[in-house]
């Protein structure tokens, strides 16, 4: 049985309602999207925490569309990078380290696409320039001409990664 709920969960920038059902056949809370609401299942009733679960959700979810996102971009670019890791570090929307490995925040996963964008770009840009100096930000603006926009919705500045 499938409740109505109050509970409304960003995804890619847009606000979805969360309904949760009961279902005794599994061992743990699971969410997922059926691309108009995220459906919460739960073995038990009563009150259900579901913020492990949505982080869950949240980190598979973007494993995915990242890594689909990282592909799209990966043609603006002679270098390579080697690996993409999804990560909770509060202090970054994301990171390129010198060995090109790349690691982004699951919290990326409630803003529009463009957005999540500009930071898959960003970081791909760190493969050729391992600062924030003109030539860097010439280059993200080059890829993505939105990128002022996308760092105002993150609360980010030229100076600072979050």
């Amino acid at each position: 049985m499938e409740t109505k709920s109050e509970i409304k969960c960003y995804y890619l920038g847009k606000l979805y309602p969360l309904h949760t059902k009961i279902d005794s056949s599994i061992k743990k809370i699971t969410i997922i999207w059926n691309g108009k609401a995220f459906i919460c299942s739960s073995p038990q009733e009563g009150e259900i925490n579901i913020t492990d679960a949505l982080q869950n959700f949240y980190i598979k979810a973007s494993k995915k569309i990242i890594g689909e996102r990282l592909k799209l971009y990966q043609e603006h670019f002679k270098v390579k990078y080697k690996s993409f890791s999804i990560e909770n570090d509060s202090t970054k929307w994301g990171s390129c380290s010198s060995n090109r490995h790349l690691t982004f925040h699951w919290k990326l996963m409630i803003f529009p696409l463009d957005v999540l964008d500009y930071v898959v770009v960003h970081e791909l840009c760190h493969l050729v320039h391992m600062n924030h100096d003109r030539s860097f930000w010439r280059l993200v603006g080059k890829i993505h001409p939105q990128y002022k926009e996308s760092m105002a919705i993150l609360g980010t500045t030229k100076t600072r990664d979050l």
